[in-house]
């Protein structure tokens, strides 16, 4: 990891050393966004689910609360606009009949989360006050779009869990949740 300035300037945004199972949204820097995403986990661990927002040209969901009151706004890199499970297609449509005449042909696919995390830190170093926080999280969701695959291993994972204790631990790097 590169050196770290007590100012934070050269913390990466995703640690080098990631395992998917030992992902940990941890943001010590930053306590209010740490509790607002323990507040998030928390509630889809019981039930309360995150929500498509039906409008803009990506998957972006509504995180709630317990008491489903909306959070924050979570946005699968999976579900960019373009990317491969984007839930509105029409993206897809106009990416392949007419790809010069929908913008965005500059982002690198399932790349513009970190575009609009790097801006939410300029923002906040410059002062301006005009970019909503954004930091990369790892949030899963029974409601967000997976493939059928990933879907299928996920109920593997579960139903082993659920009969077979001891070896269901092991399997906690197969599906999304």
């Amino acid at each position: 990891a590169p050196p770290r300035s007590p100012s934070g300037e050269n913390q990466p945004l995703l640690s080098k050393n990631r395992l998917d199972a030992e992902f940990i949204n941890d943001f010590p820097e930053d306590s209010h966004f740490q509790t607002l995403v323990r507040t998030a986990e928390s509630a889809i661990e019981r039930g309360v689910y995150p929500v498509r927002i039906p409008q803009g040209s990506s998957g972006s969901y509504f995180v709630k609360d317990l008491e489903s009151k909306k959070i924050a706004v979570f946005k699968p890199k999976n579900e960019e606009p373009y990317g491969q499970l984007n839930p509105k297609w029409t993206k897809w449509m106009h990416k392949t009949c007419c790809p010069c005449c929908f913008g965005r042909g500059c982002l690198i696919p399932n790349q513009g989360y970190l575009s609009e995390a790097g801006a939410s830190i300029i923002d906040e170093k410059l002062g301006l006050n005009v970019v909503p926080k954004t930091k990369v999280v790892h949030l899963v969701s029974e409601t967000f779009n997976y493939n059928p695959i990933d879907r299928a291993k996920t109920k593997t994972k579960k139903y082993t869990s659920e009969h077979f204790p001891k070896v269901g631990k092991r399997f906690h790097r197969i599906g999304p949740w």
